[in-house]
């Protein structure tokens, strides 16, 4: 009689053990179920807070532009980018978008579009044409554009909005004078076209019907072998 209840009682302790961990199991199972089904939060990208400023709103990828005065004897006198390129083609320049960079720059409280494009010739120069849009009765008005020189000689180095004036920085010795631009090569620091080692910063300024410059054109070192930026 003893031994039979001796059974029983094992008996009922494994069952009673199988069933808390049935009881166990499906109690993960569930768990994960639910957390599978759980909707998770993504985050999406922070709007730019000047995104929605009119002249931002203007699509210079797909843009038709003048050619420069170097290059307007072209017999095209535009050119149009698509997605942001012109591409080269056998005895045709080609043309592709850098940066844009936005900005007050004829002090109106309304911001203009500094554009960067890179010329590609065949060959081993490479230039860039500089464009300013302004907005006019809410169309892209272009209020100045220009042609850099190539690489270590007057090559675009950055062009950008700083307290109202517009500040253009290219490689070498430059200067502005007269409406031209005048390259150079610092003296005794000239290593070839490829390798930039100096630019000049020259500050323009808008005076309601052009850009002017303001101050001296102010020359500095530049490392290109160490440089940080992409420039």
């Amino acid at each position: 009689m003893m031994n039979d209840e001796k059974k029983l009682l094992t008996i009922l302790i494994l069952a009673l053990t199988f069933s808390f961990f049935a009881c166990q199991k499906s109690v993960v199972e569930n768990t994960h179920v639910s957390s599978a089904n759980f909707p998770i939060q993504t985050l999406s990208p922070t709007p730019s807070p000047h995104s929605d400023l009119p002249i931002r709103k203007i699509d210079f990828r797909n843009f038709t532009y003048p050619w420069t005065e170097d290059l307007s004897t072209k017999d095209e006198k535009t050119f149009t980018l698509k997605n942001g390129e012109l591409p080269y083609e056998k005895e045709q320049i080609g043309v592709s978008l850098a940066k844009v960079e936005y900005g007050d720059l004829t002090e109106d409280g309304q911001e203009e579009a500094l554009i960067n494009l890179v010329v590609e010739t065949g060959g081993t120069a490479i230039p860039n044409m500089v464009y300013i849009y302004t907005l006019e009765n809410e169309k892209p008005r272009l209020i100045w554009n220009f042609e850099t020189g190539d690489r270590a000689d007057g090559g675009l180095k950055r062009v950008y909005a700083e307290n109202g004036k517009m500040m253009v920085e290219l490689f070498g010795d430059n200067k502005f004078e007269n409406g031209e631009w005048k390259f150079g090569f610092p003296k005794g620091k000239f290593q070839g076209y490829c390798c930039p080692t100096t630019y000049t910063k020259i500050r323009f300024k808008w005076n309601g019907e052009e850009f002017a410059v303001e101050g001296k054109p102010e020359l500095f070192d530049y490392d290109w072998k160490n440089r940080t930026d992409n420039q």
